[in-house]
């Protein structure tokens, strides 16, 4: 065998995709393993088995990354390629390294028959092993076919580009039998909505930026803080997204999964330089892929030891028909992640805290400090309902019946809703104003971290 050859084939073949990965990794870190792998298949040769991997760096940290190449035979998955996959995130596991895993892929390499189905069982099985052990990155580059499309079910962060497409087998089968256009399935918009993909890019230097958070996240969880713990915040508004540039570290919150489950935002911050998970509300109802939101959140940190913090605005559970089933399901496997870890949980009630709201998300069982702003509401059902049970035959009896069930919800909500009731009663530690949520969070968070 011709060795230079083979070493300006495979070379040639993987360029684009070694460029790739160059794009979000530290300059010259790139350690290239099982460089010449290659068999001869019915189809064509497969240089490189259609597989670059190795290790490098990301901000000086140790990470073991994959990346089908479609360039040769469309990225397609024999058993070679598996093993060589395997044999990688196996050798990160021992090494305690981050795995990074870039697929662009048509699917499995048909003509190998059973091997090529051991060989995806083998990647499954060892990326399996590596999630919860070591942070687990995945990014849909191109098309995404076949078998591993299910790697991303059990992923910390997917990461998709916008024009990616993934599907379980192909796209021309799964539109012919559902009756629409091929182009639109599996698309990176649709699988974002339903809360599968954490971030959606638009090209590579988004991508870095996503993958080297999460990365700093999980693998650097406590760093100097260059923003003043003492900060006092601007507003009292308890939108997400003013509450989180408030209280958090300047600049440090990473969303996760903007694209589906507008209830509930999520996604990694630092608390005067601790990386926490966060899990904040906008006062609307949970929906079961908002539940599925949180709880994959919840599973990574628990993973990582990555305390969580629940900013608290929830009107309780959705209200449909239709979906009771996946309701009960998702909201409960999140109830169970919230009792089951054992990551410190702290909570601010910054609207309503209401039924589920209050139990999920701050009670006293579940999290380890609950604090309520002065302005919060707290109790078993919405002060409006409250009122149409308790007063039904006063606002029947009234000339304005829309001023009369507003007057008796606020008096309905004074007298049992209010923050202070709660506190009194024992079930909130303390109440707070807005504008100190920061100082509180990091000392309650200092009292709490697990050492």
């Amino acid at each position: 065998m011709d060795l230079k050859k083979l070493l300006d084939e495979t070379t040639a073949k993987k360029a684009a995709v070694r460029k790739f990965i160059d794009s979000f990794i530290d300059e010259a870190s790139f350690v290239e393993t099982d460089v010449l792998l290659k068999t001869v298949t019915p189809i064509g040769e497969a240089a490189g088995e259609g597989v670059v991997s190795g290790f490098a760096t990301i901000t000086d940290t140790q990470v073991a990354v994959f990346a089908t190449n479609p360039e040769v035979l469309k990225g397609s998955i024999g058993a070679a390629a598996a093993k060589k996959i395997t044999r990688l995130i196996e050798s990160a596991l021992k090494a305690g390294a981050p795995v990074i895993a870039v697929l662009d892929t048509a699917g499995a390499r048909f003509a190998e028959g059973v091997e090529a189905v051991e060989g995806y069982a083998s990647v499954m099985g060892a990326f399996a092993a590596a999630y919860g052990a070591v942070p687990t990155v995945t990014v849909i580059k191109g098309s995404n076919f076949g078998m591993l499309s299910y790697l991303t079910a059990y992923s910390d962060v997917v990461v998709a580009f916008d024009k990616s497409a993934m599907a379980t087998s192909s796209p021309l089968i799964l539109a012919a039998k559902a009756g629409v256009d091929a182009q639109d399935v599996g698309t990176a918009k649709a699988f974002g909505a339903a809360g599968l993909y954490s971030a959606v890019v638009k090209n590579e230097k988004e991508l870095k930026t996503v993958i080297t958070d999460t990365i700093g996240y999980l693998t650097d969880p406590v760093r100097e803080s260059k923003d003043d713990p003492n900060r006092i915040g601007k507003n009292k508004s308890a939108t997400p997204a003013a509450v989180i540039a408030d209280v958090f570290d300047k600049g440090s919150f990473t969303e996760l999964k903007s694209g589906c489950a507008a209830e509930v935002t999520t996604g990694f911050a630092r608390l005067n330089g601790s990386a926490v998970g966060v899990v904040a509300g906008n006062g609307e109802r949970l929906t079961a892929v908002g539940a599925v939101k949180v709880n994959d959140l919840l599973t990574t940190c628990s993973s990582f030891g990555l305390p969580v913090v629940n900013l608290v605005n929830c009107a309780g559970a959705a209200v449909d028909v239709n979906a009771e089933h996946s309701l009960i399901r998702e909201i409960g496997n999140m109830i169970f992640t919230y009792n089951r870890t054992e990551i410190p949980k702290l909570a601010v009630v910054i609207g309503s805290a209401i039924g589920l709201g209050y139990a999920a998300f701050a009670g006293k069982s579940v999290c380890d400090y609950t604090a309520a702003w002065s302005t919060a509401k707290i109790g078993v059902v919405e002060s409006a309902a409250a009122a149409q049970l308790l007063y039904a035959a006063e606002i029947a009896k009234a000339k304005d019946k829309a001023k009369a069930e507003a007057k008796f919800a606020d008096a309905y909500a004074e007298e049992n809703q209010s923050a202070a009731v709660a506190a009194a009663a024992g079930y909130i530690d303390n109440v707070i104003e807005p504008t100190h949520t920061r100082q509180y969070l990091i000392a309650a968070l200092q009292a709490y971290a697990r050492r």
